[in-house]
């Protein structure tokens, strides 16, 4: 387990990352609390995905945003 002050963690941020990539536990402090590290897991990205998907079907539904086409859709794929 590892513990860094968030001012430091500025200057060694991919070595810091790193270990949390390796599955080692990273705790940064900051007179705001405290924070664990973990990597994003494959099924949390997915379901990311289709959640932002979901609100952008939202968003058009409700006029708040252009409809896109199939193309454009794929496009962004």
């Amino acid at each position: 387990m590892q513990v860094i002050p968030l001012s430091k963690f500025r200057t060694i941020q991919t070595a810091t990352l790193l270990r949390a990539i390796q599955g080692e536990s990273v705790f940064l402090t900051s007179r705001i609390g405290d924070f664990k590290l973990v990597q994003v897991s494959v099924e949390e990205k997915i379901a990311t995905r289709i959640r932002e998907g979901l609100n952008e079907v939202k968003r058009i539904e409700a006029g708040e945003q252009p409809a896109k086409s199939a193309n454009a859709f794929l496009d962004e794929l």
